[in-house]
């Protein structure tokens, strides 16, 4: 086949091959019949800003459709000075449940702006965090959605500095001047604490990263009750002194799923011989036996939240506040009554 010609199947009497010359946005609106400031906005995304007729958008769709037309992206980037490509990077890799529906979230949200996403995951590294980061910014990306790394040695400063040049939003953890969507983990540490001790239950004990906010409310909460808290490091540990407890407090939904494997093991009956409370309702809990109370975190309505912080600021907003989100406690029947 000879490069742009149209040629004919004598089978099918159908053209097949290339036209000419590649189509133009005049062109598309010289044959949907409209100007091409109205085609422009169109393709743009400006159609309701500018109040353009949805006849017209059906018209300026039809025959974009029809021509298979692809707008030059380069070209539209700089007539709009908008490349609609909006980073999101965090800082695990997003095989569970939890990061996925954040994810969706997102998707959903710019879809309807008619923006896209360039996604990565640090690992929790630092210099990978940079690296990607400045990778999406010499992609020309319009804002950018992080979960940063929590280590020592964060690039919080960064994210200040590059919150002047473009949009940010952080996603469950909150660097100062920056506008974020998080999840209260304090309040779900709280009510998971109060659960256990309004159940009558006094020797408790915590499992998992005892620095974060879950583990100060459980503290607190101990304190308060005028209970002496118990931190454990992992599964592992406790396994070994759980005749010393009635209940337990998961740091993560993770490690209640590896106490339950290890109870089934050693013959230790939930909740008869220990009561155990999760955290962040992950989709795997509901195949459980019993199924675990745990407190559910907002996921997907985090992802839409953080996309909207973003959205509006790339409409012109300078100060957004920040999206905060209470979890809940979802009852199952891994807790006894004492």
């Amino acid at each position: 086949m000879t490069a742009g010609k149209i040629f004919r199947d004598r089978k099918t009497n159908k053209d097949f091959g290339m036209k000419n010359k590649r189509m133009r946005l005049q062109d598309i609106a010289d044959k949907a019949g409209v100007s091409l400031t109205a085609a422009s906005m169109y393709l743009n995304g400006k159609a309701k800003k500018y109040n353009l007729a949805d006849a017209t958008c059906e018209r300026i769709e039809k025959v974009m459709r029809k021509n298979n037309f692809i707008p030059n992206f380069h070209a539209r980037a700089i007539a709009s000075k908008q490349t609609m490509l909006l980073g999101v990077q965090i800082y695990e890799t997003p095989d569970v449940s939890f990061w996925l529906k954040i994810i969706s979230g997102i998707e959903e949200k710019i879809e309807e702006e008619k923006y896209h996403m360039i996604f990565s995951t640090s690992h929790s590294s630092v210099e990978k965090e940079f690296e990607s980061v400045k990778f999406m910014m010499a992609k020309g990306i319009d804002g950018l959605i992080i979960a940063p790394t929590s280590r020592a040695e964060n690039s919080f400063e960064y994210f200040r500095k590059l919150n002047k040049t473009v949009p940010v939003a952080t996603i469950n953890t909150k660097i100062e001047g920056i506008s974020a969507a998080y999840n209260d983990n304090y309040h779900g540490g709280r009510i998971a604490s109060e659960y256990l001790v309004g159940l009558g239950h006094r020797r408790i004990a915590f499992i998992g990263n005892s620095t974060l906010k879950r583990a100060q409310a459980f503290s607190d909460v101990m304190r308060e009750s005028k209970i002496k808290p118990a931190f454990f490091p992992n599964v592992s540990s406790f396994i070994q002194e759980t005749g010393r407890f009635t209940a337990v407090f998961c740091f993560s939904d993770f490690q209640l799923l590896e106490l339950y494997d290890e109870a089934a093991v050693r013959g230790i009956k939930i909740p008869d011989d220990i009561s155990v409370v999760g955290y962040d309702n992950m989709d795997f809990v509901k195949f459980l036996s019993p199924v675990p109370s745990t407190v559910d975190q907002y996921k997907r309505e985090i992802g839409t939240a953080a996309a909207e912080i973003v959205m509006a600021r790339i409409k012109g907003r300078s100060v957004i506040p920040d999206k905060i989100f209470k979890p809940i406690l979802r009852e199952g029947g891994s807790v006894r009554k004492i």
